[in-house]
């Protein structure tokens, strides 16, 4: 227990010494006090990762009691156990590189103590919510993140474009928050019991299995309504469609800030908040189908879409949406250990990628526009090679990491019967090999196609290419590892106990040749993919991607402008919204409410106005009133 909460007090003290002290007192000590904190963090998660391996160790303790409402008590608690000891190493992992990073690429920053600040907040949300044992707790972690991200991904605020991104984020994971919160609700009711122990309890779950709801003329299990509350918020804070706009967005922040959010962060509490909970989602067989659908169409939609994007940082952030999909879709089919699998590896080498990219923008005065590099390969060796490993990893090529952790969510989707979603994800693959290298060609390889940019870039200092090394050795190694052999490496004996299959049951268990053949085709898609684009950026540049781009120009101007989801939600939601807001100001806030409450400072100026002209101060007006009004009542009197 000490260790947890070691874990979390190293970046709340971080915090508090920054935000106190940072601008007056220790700006430029601020780098050193947020990573001291996070150290502590990061060697606290070893241990604790380490007892739980070795040792079996768990938690499930209540530091106090938090909340007392009637027969509701809500603990501070702890929860230590695979999945939790797991994330920690991913998120103070992934958290100490960026912070480390960070130094060389904010230096000379105005606000470079401000944003070690928001680091350290943002960490401290995310260890909230991965040690928590309640949804209370969860939610608290979960609201943080949302601030936080808003926080950083604004922190260039005097932008339009950061300023219009970071409200973005905060708006739309406030529509899937809506469904998050009746989901909590439902929880609540049900179990009397904000608390994982008693809504996880199997006993529990069968009482309620039967019970449910008439919704539109439709009967809707309980259990099914409440955890399509939850997936709405894993919707938001996973970038899922159809609300997954904000994620490329969020590239207006500084780049660690995105390596954060995209492989450690924000974009993993969806996906964990779902395995967390799969003992209800296992047993919602409408929500699992929804969720199995939006994976796949969120993996192909980021696929599309990061096919012909030409900033290197929104190419990245597609490939987020499409590996986050690949998440979902698998704790749809109920493979949640591999979607847990593929979370790990997945924030190895996305941070990698991010943080090449932010040592790109570095090098080339923050010009990310592939269209104008090139030949970056001699000018960046240690960025060069990192970056093609991860490229490598992404793509699933083995041995790296991606290859064990995507090819099993394939393999199990396939054995779960989902052949739709199957070769959707197989597709996505080819594609993903094929976009992320046509980047890697376009940055690194040939001739360059700025001279000026290319004359004067360099490779990144150590502050920043160490943590490219680090996370270029996790992203090579980590996927054998923990993942070999394919479908009973050490990931599932470790995460078993915690994350047991779904209903696929028996669906799950594949003959040797058969997952051979998938195995091999997967590699093969991926191979493709990685052919197809040195052909088209090495070999043929630049004529095979023009003559293609004109062939098939409708399809890629819909894919180049994102589907047009933006002017579709502009056009269904922010349009009307706005008009009838313009409607409600000049026609019912202006004419009605301003002029009520005018009114009631107009009338006692206007009788004032009257009043005044009687009260003068002068003896004789006086006197003349008295006589007037004298008048007046014997007149009356007199002729009542």
């Amino acid at each position: 227990m000490i260790f947890a909460v070691l874990t979390l007090l190293g970046p709340l003290v971080a915090f508090l010494i920054n935000g106190l002290l940072g601008r007056k007192y220790i700006k430029n000590l601020a780098p050193i006090v947020a990573i001291a904190g996070v150290s502590v963090s990061f060697l606290c998660a070893l241990v604790i990762f380490y007892l739980v391996s070795t040792q079996g160790f768990s938690v499930d303790g209540t530091l106090y009691t938090w909340v007392i409402a009637g027969d509701l008590s809500v603990p501070f608690g702890i929860l230590i156990d695979p999945l939790s000891s797991i994330m920690l190493i991913v998120v103070t992992t992934i958290s100490l590189m960026v912070h480390i990073y960070s130094i060389g690429y904010m230096h000379g920053d105005p606000g470079f103590w401000r944003f070690f600040t928001y680091l350290s907040v943002f960490t401290l949300s995310m260890l909230v919510l991965v040690l928590g044992n309640n949804f209370l707790m969860l939610f608290v972690g979960w609201e943080l993140v949302g601030l936080s991200s808003y926080l950083l991904i604004g922190f260039w605020f005097h932008k339009k474009s950061a300023a219009d991104a970071c409200k973005k984020a905060f708006v739309m994971n406030r529509v899937g928050d809506f469904g998050f919160y009746v989901g909590l609700l439902l929880v609540v009711v049900t179990f009397k019991s904000v608390n994982y122990s008693d809504a996880f309890n199997a006993e529990a779950i069968h009482h309620i299995k039967e019970a449910g709801f008439v919704v539109f003329g439709m009967k809707l299990s309980l259990i099914d309504l409440m955890t399509f509350g939850l997936f709405c918020g894993a919707m938001g804070k996973s970038a899922q469609f159809p609300l997954h706009t904000w994620l490329p967005d969020a590239m207006e922040g500084p780049t660690p800030v995105s390596a954060l959010i995209h492989a450690a962060t924000m974009v993993t509490a969806g996906v964990y908040m779902v395995a967390r909970c799969n003992a209800l989602f296992s047993e919602a067989m409408m929500t699992s189908s929804f969720v199995i659908f939006a994976g796949a169409m969120t993996a192909f939609l980021g696929a599309t879409i990061g096919l012909t994007q030409y900033d290197l940082k929104r190419i990245l952030a597609y490939s987020t949406v499409s590996q986050l999909g690949y998440m979902i879709m698998a704790t749809g089919v109920g493979a949640y250990v591999a979607a847990i699998f593929h979370l790990f590896t997945h924030a190895m080498f996305k941070g990698l990628l991010f943080l090449c990219s932010g040592s790109v923008m570095h090098a080339m005065h923050d010009d990310l526009d592939v269209r104008n590099m090139g030949g970056l390969k001699k000018k960046m060796p240690i960025t060069h090679w990192t970056y093609l490993i991860g490229c490598i990893a992404i793509a699933g090529i083995p041995p790296l990491a991606g290859f064990w952790s995507k090819d099993e969510i394939l393999a199990m989707t396939f054995a779960g019967g989902h052949n739709i979603a199957w070769l959707v994800g197989t597709g996505v693959a080819g594609m993903t090999a094929f976009y992320m290298f046509r980047s890697y060609f376009l940055v690194f390889q040939g001739t360059p196609r700025n001279q000026y940019l290319h004359d004067h870039a360099h490779e990144s200092p150590w502050t920043m290419a160490g943590q490219l090394v680090f996370l270029a050795f996790l992203s090579i190694f980590v996927g054998m590892i923990f993942g070999y052999p394919l479908e009973n490496g050490y990931i599932h004996t470790f995460l078993g106990p915690v994350l047991t299959p779904a209903h696929a049951g028996e669906a799950h268990h594949m003959s040797h040749a058969t997952a051979t053949i998938l195995m091999l085709l997967s590699i093969g898609v991926a191979a493709a993919g990685i052919f197809v684009s040195y052909l088209f950026y090495v070999k043929m540049y630049p004529a095979l991607p023009e003559k293609t781009v004109k062939t098939f120009k409708p399809i890629h101007k819909f894919f180049y402008n994102k589907w047009y989801f933006d002017e579709l939600y502009d056009f269904i939601f922010v349009h009307p919204i706005v008009t009838i807001s313009n409607m409600l100001w000049r026609g019912f806030d202006v004419n009605v409410i301003d002029f009520i409450v005018n009114a009631f400072g107009k009338v006692p100026m206007w009788f004032g106005g009257l009043v005044r002209h009687v009260q003068t101060g002068r003896i004789q007006t006086y006197v003349f009133t008295m006589v007037i009004g004298l008048i007046v009542l014997v007149t009356i009197f007199y002729t009542v």
